[in-house]
């Protein structure tokens, strides 16, 4: 046989075999480094798929003659990246079994002795995906080990470098469309908003002073009858008040006086009477500057509990009486969380109770009972 067929049989086999003017250029090579033990891979189905999908990087696939490296030991490795340097590769690999027997794994080394293994479960999946993934791996290895040595050397930038190249441009592009994309929402919220909440702070602050919906409000109330038919004495209480505010101006109120009872001493009998009275109302309200001013009408009742005396006899008697009227109040600004509030009622008496001792009338609450109270409002933490 001829040298010709010789040389013709080595690129059949990829036998690194030809002369200098056939060789690849430097670092455009990758070897598979020795024959394998056809128990762990079929050898001439790995180099096809292998071929197949490094097709397109324009490096050239080199098999080199005799067995593989006997193992990982520095002498094997030695004696691989030698190989590597004498035949400009950029990449030699292999097959081996991985420890335990189970798995194989591809095993490759770069003349700089970098050793990388990649382990793949043969029972997973069939010959040619298990190929495929091996190769797949071995394409991903070498397009790295390409984009590495670009960066390295600006010298080895001649054919292979336009693809790191393509691939490192779109990042700039990114930057500059998300970059203007977050400035541009804040001028409309921060010019609409504004005066948004000028508009509506009237509306949801002003009833009640507040970001509170429930308010708490306790003072001085001071009321006097009107239209009795006995001596009529002015009522100093304690008021106590719960305020719920709506969105829309709108102040419901449940209020309360309490007071000792009256007493009344004639020249025939004492009369004592306790009077409760309870009010439940609505109010409009509304912002004035830093007060808030309002009115509204409420509906209520009193309960009244009388004892009286004469002599050695004793009686006790309990009565309600229906109460309609209308109040005005005026409230501050909030000064460490309270704000001072008057408001000035009238109520009318439906029906008017009276009570009499011997037909003598010693307690009467009126027609009309008109009244002062000074309060402290608190909103609901």
């Amino acid at each position: 046989m001829g040298v010709r067929a010789l040389l013709l049989l080595a690129k059949l086999l990829f036998l690194d075999l030809a002369t200098p003017d056939d060789a690849p250029p430097e670092g455009q090579a990758f070897v598979f480094l020795g024959h394998t033990d056809k128990a762990t891979v079929d050898e001439h189905l790995l180099l096809d798929a292998v071929a197949i999908y490094t097709r397109d990087l324009g490096i050239a696939l080199l098999q080199s003659p005799g067995k593989q490296p006997p193992g990982l030991s520095p002498p094997a490795l030695d004696e691989a990246v030698a190989l590597l340097r004498a035949r400009g590769a950029r990449l030699g690999f292999w097959c081996q079994p991985a420890p335990g027997g189970k798995q194989i794994e591809l095993v490759t080394i770069d003349p700089h002795r970098a050793v990388a293994r990649y382990p793949f479960d043969p029972d997973s999946a069939s010959k040619s995906d298990l190929y495929r993934s091996i190769a797949l791996r071995l394409r991903a290895v070498l397009v790295g080990a390409e984009s590495g040595a670009a960066a390295a050397s600006p010298a080895a930038s001649g054919p292979l470098p336009p693809a790191p190249a393509a691939t490192a441009p779109p990042r700039p592009p990114r930057p500059p469309e998300v970059s203007p994309l977050p400035p541009a929402p804040p001028p409309p919220s921060r010019e609409s908003p504004p005066e948004g909440r000028r508009s509506e702070a009237p509306v949801s602050r002003a009833p009640e002073d507040g970001a509170s919906r429930l308010s708490f409000g306790g003072g001085y109330a001071l009321s006097y009858p009107l239209g009795t038919s006995a001596d009529a004495a002015g009522r100093s209480a304690l008021a106590l008040e719960v305020m719920v505010a709506t969105r829309a101006h709108l102040e419901w109120n449940l209020v309360t006086d309490l007071a000792p009872a009256a007493d009344r001493t004639s020249a025939t009998a004492t009369i004592s009477v306790l009077d409760i009275p309870l009010r439940f109302g609505g109010r409009w309200l509304q912002q004035a500057g830093p007060f808030i001013v309002g009115g509204g009408g409420f509906l209520g009742l009193h309960w009244l509990s009388a004892d009286a005396s004469t002599g050695m006899r004793t009686d006790h008697r309990t009565a309600f009486g229906g109460v309609g009227g209308v109040d005005l109040l005026a409230r501050g600004p909030l000064i460490a969380g309270f704000a001072p509030q008057l408001r000035v009622w009238a109520e009318s008496n439906v029906p008017r109770t009276r009570f009499t001792i011997q037909g003598i009338p010693n307690y009467d609450i009126g027609t009309v009972r008109m009244g002062l109270t000074i309060e402290v409002v608190a909103p609901a933490r």
